[in-house]
């Protein structure tokens, strides 16, 4: 497994390339350096999988143990039906869909925040990815806990 992690400020052209960091790109596994997957986040970013990532996310879903076939066919649906194979170019781009790049925010964007998480990316919008620190910081306490000076004040 490729161990994805940092985060870059990247340029999104007008009709939708973005290009992925060469320190992202030479983290995915050699023989899956061509292609990548793209789809939904949860959040108001996108994911992007190199080949043996996105399967095993795609046999997380299919293979999930749910109650519910409506919310399984809801899953499949929104993460890998509105999925994007995208082959690099020559300058180590990727096309993003229109549509994904209307879900995430990306519309008239120049500038887009690429980030590292471990077995996968998420792209951003600069602003949308900034708004969201507060409630992160907050999660992060909560997770983590305080640091001992902080706990001791309370």
């Amino acid at each position: 497994m490729a161990e994805l992690y940092g985060n870059f400020t990247k340029s999104l052209d007008p009709k939708g390339r973005l290009a992925i960091p060469v320190k992202h790109r030479n983290a995915f596994p050699e023989d899956q350096r061509d292609v990548v997957y793209i789809t939904r986040g949860t959040d108001k970013c996108l994911k992007a999988y190199y080949a043996n990532e996105w399967q095993a996310f795609v046999d997380r879903i299919v293979n999930m143990d749910n109650d519910s076939p409506i919310d399984k066919d809801v899953l499949v649906r929104e993460f890998i039906g509105r999925a994007s194979k995208s082959v690099f170019d020559k300058q180590g781009r990727v096309t993003i869909p229109s549509d994904l790049i209307e879900y995430a925010g990306l519309v008239d964007v120049n500038e887009v925040i690429v980030v590292g998480c471990y077995d996968n990316l998420e792209i951003w919008n600069v602003e949308i990815y900034k708004s969201k620190q507060p409630a992160a910081d907050e999660a992060i306490k909560r997770l983590l806990g305080g640091s001992k000076k902080e706990s001791a004040s309370n």
